[in-house]
């Protein structure tokens, strides 16, 4: 089948923003985006912008017709709240599902998965694909998982990787040999709309892909380079610093479950798989790493 008219929940956050850019430079697509009827952002011009009531199936199904795809980018900490969206989905004759992935876990079947959001305590995105999957094996429904592993421009400016931009300052968590995929905001959007172009390739699955492979050791080395200077390192246990994080869980932090994230991410025994085998996308990101390093870098230089 052919895809040619895509709702995009959730078109102005931090991945959503991209994905619209690149959907709506695609001339073989149409896209709509869709917020909340209270919602107050705001789009490039030119962009259509339906509101539906997400409380309200009626609404959801309402504004779900007429599209043969969604792609929901919907904030992991909301990502339970698809459940709802597959089911108007499916009643509304919509073909295509894309649930708010971007990640390398709810879309593998193995016993560590449950494990990891447990641990990290956000709850949906699995659940969510289990749904898909079982109405996809009923053959009411298709979905694509897009897997890009974590944010890594994204990851620099707020410290995601291990990076202090700032104070030039490095956290290494364990060894620093653990090697992991990292894709930049920009080259998940055109991965997106490879997968959007390519339909049977990408129909039931998880596409796996990544900008990077890196280590931490590698970013150090990168910015010490760019900026001339010896950056102070600290080497932090990947259990204590999980660890740490599930006491902020247990202190009712609502981000501690990021940090127990970040190093679950970086396990050196690669057990949540970090570190893809085997890139889906047939095109690599048109940016060299030293470049986005360097660009994140040039407010502190």
């Amino acid at each position: 089948m052919a895809i040619k008219n895509v709702l995009l929940i959730g078109g102005a956050g931090n991945i959503g923003a991209p994905i619209l850019a690149a959907i709506t430079a695609e001339p073989s697509l149409n896209v709509t985006v869709l917020t909340r009827e209270d919602s107050k952002s705001t789009f490039p011009a030119g962009t259509v912008v339906k509101k539906a009531d997400y409380t309200s199936h009626e609404s959801l199904v309402a504004a779900f017709k007429g599209h043969d795809t969604i792609v929901s980018n919907v904030a992991t900490h909301a990502a339970i709240d698809q459940l709802a969206f597959v089911e108007a989905a499916v009643e509304a004759g919509v073909t295509r599902f894309y649930p708010t992935e971007y990640g390398s876990i709810a879309s593998n079947d193995g016993d560590f998965v449950p494990i990891w959001w447990n641990r990290v305590g956000l709850h949906g995105k699995y659940e969510v694909y289990l749904r898909l999957k079982e109405l996809a094996d009923a053959g009411k429904i298709e979905y694509t998982l897009i897997a890009n592993g974590p944010f890594f421009d994204w990851g620099l400016q707020y410290g995601f990787v291990g990076l202090n931009l700032k104070e030039k300052k490095a956290t290494i968590f364990g060894s620093g040999k653990q090697v992991i995929a990292v894709s930049n905001l920009s080259h998940i959007g055109n991965a997106v709309v490879w997968t959007l172009t390519h339909p049977e390739e990408s129909k039931n699955k998880a596409i796996r892909f990544w900008s990077y492979k890196i280590t931490q050791p590698q970013l150090v080395a990168a910015a010490e380079k760019i900026t001339g200077t010896k950056w102070e390192v600290e080497h932090v246990s990947v259990e204590e610093h999980i660890k740490a994080g599930e006491a902020g869980q247990k202190a009712g932090n609502p981000y501690a479950g990021y940090q127990v994230m970040q190093g679950l991410i970086f396990d050196e025994d690669d057990a949540y798989g970090s570190n893809y085998k085997v890139n889906d996308i047939p095109f690599e990101d048109d940016r060299k790493l030293e470049d986005v390093i360097a660009e994140a870098l040039k407010p502190f230089n």
